[in-house]
């Protein structure tokens, strides 16, 4: 299951990494077309993730993935380092993940060792008292302790579709 979990971890990142860069599907849902956003278009965050001392505000894509189940995927920038993050938050029964990106190689995800809780109440998505490690590893579930956190998404619409290759 770990290793699963790894998979879709980075498909659902890379996915992020692909999409967040400058296009922004369309209002309708089956249209296959993308619009083109500026680079310069300063996108309002409705959402952000705290890891000990730092929070990052981000651009959260939420998902309906059926029978209360929820998926966001966040993107934005480091406001020190200007670094990309990319966050992904799965609130599936019984089968709860958060996982952050900063840049290229640093990886932050909620431990193995603490119960993890995903919230979905009304239009958001929340995760409190959240032990985040950087460098987690699957097989070992040890990692470097960075801190406790928080997550919250505001979702004023759900795609009706977990995002493309989870």
């Amino acid at each position: 299951m770990q290793a699963v979990r790894g998979v879709v971890v980075a498909a659902v990142l890379l996915v992020a990494v692909s999409c967040a860069g400058g296009v922004q599907p369309d209002e309708d849902a089956g249209a296959s077309t993308t619009t083109i956003v500026s680079p310069d278009l300063v996108v309002p965050t409705n959402g952000w993730v705290q890891i000990g001392v730092e929070t990052f505000d981000l651009v959260f894509t939420c998902y309906a993935a059926g029978a209360g189940d929820v998926v966001a995927v966040g993107v934005g920038a480091d406001s020190e380092s200007g670094e990309r993050v990319e966050a992904l938050v799965q609130g599936f029964l019984g089968q709860p993940y958060l996982g952050v990106t900063v840049g290229s190689s640093t990886r932050y995800e909620a431990s193995l060792e603490d119960p993890l809780e995903v919230y979905v109440h009304d239009d958001t998505i929340s995760a409190g008292a959240v032990r985040w490690e950087r460098d987690l590893d699957l097989e070992s579930g040890g990692g470097e302790v960075v801190g406790f956190g928080a997550v919250f998404v505001e979702c004023s619409t759900y795609e009706n579709r977990l995002p493309e290759g989870y």
